[in-house]
Parts: C-alpha cells; structure tokens; sequence
C-alpha cells in the first residue's frame, strides 16, 4: 500500500467542535486553531470538508472560528457516536481527521471508515478529549490497531508538491 497522501482521494473531517462542548475539552485552543489550519489546507488543495455535530440542539453548532471559515459547507447532524451512518457513500479514499473526543467518536469513526475500506489519518495534534488520560489511551489504541496518527503540519506538507510558487507561498501562511 502506498502511504503518501494524494490530494484527488482525499477529504477532511470535523468531528463535533462544537462551541458547548469545547469548553470542557483538553487543550481546546490547540485543537481549535489546528483544525482551521486543516480547514485552510482543505480549502487551499480543494479537498472535500465533512462536518459533523453531535445533538446540536444540546450540544451548540460547531465553533465560530470554524463556520468563519467554511461559510455554507453543510453540517452533518448526528445522534450516534459514529460519524459514518450520515456521511455520504461515495467519500474519498483517504480521511484526514480532526474533532472530539478522541476515545469516542474519533474512535468510534475511525473503526467504522475502515470497514467502509477507507484510510482514516487522525490528526494527534487536532483531536483531544474532555480528559487528557482519555485522548492518550484513545490514540495509543488507534495506534496499536496501525491506524494512521499524525499531525496536521505532517499531512500539509505531505500534500505540497513544490517548495516554490504562489500555492507554495499560501501553503506557509497556513502553517504560521
């Protein structure tokens, strides 16, 4: 299997940043400002954006510095911990992902994308968990299971072509 990301099959995935349930989140500033840099890499690489949000009627919409940046891209509502059951068939090959929480919905999405026969790569620097023991057992699982755990500076610069040129230059304004 080839591991390199290619940007025609792949797509991103927002898990519930949602703003009532943020607040609770371990280091959810970092998570936040990471998962719009993901959200600016997909925009800037045109990959397709999925974002989901479990029970908003309780739990809010997804955060504001995140709808700042995908104006109408339509969110997903969920009342099941996997984001799979309403994320359309026809998804890309290779899933790069960010949200909450890492030990259950990240998780419990994961698994299912691959039984969907899709390469699910969680993005260890954008998801986290209400407790940080959680996000560390959540991700050490995935981890032993070989799923892919990397970062979203890693994913980036796996997807640019050529260290030169305006998308080049777009590219490291993202990364600041």
């Amino acid at each position: 299997m080839n591991w390199r990301i290619d940007i025609q099959k792949t797509g991103v995935l927002l898990i519930d940043l949602q703003e009532k349930l943020l607040p609770v989140i371990e280091d959810r500033d970092r998570v936040v400002h990471k998962a719009v840099q993901l959200v600016k890499l997909a925009k800037l690489f045109s990959l397709p954006l999925y974002i989901t949000e479990q029970l908003p009627e309780k739990l809010g919409l997804t955060c504001k510095e995140i709808l700042e940046l995908v104006g109408d891209t339509p969110r997903i509502w969920k009342n099941t911990f996997s984001a799979v059951p309403f994320l359309p068939p026809e998804l890309p090959k290779v899933i790069l992902i960010s949200g909450v929480e890492t030990h259950i919905c990240v998780r419990q999405t994961v698994y299912d994308l691959r039984v969907k026969e899709r390469t699910p790569y969680v993005l260890g620097d954008a998801v986290s968990s209400r407790n940080k023991l959680d996000h560390q057992l959540g991700i050490e699982e995935m981890r032993q299971d070989k799923v892919l755990i990397s970062s979203v500076e890693a994913v980036g610069w796996e997807m640019i072509e050529k260290a030169e040129g305006n998308l080049f230059k777009e590219f490291l304004a993202i990364l600041k």
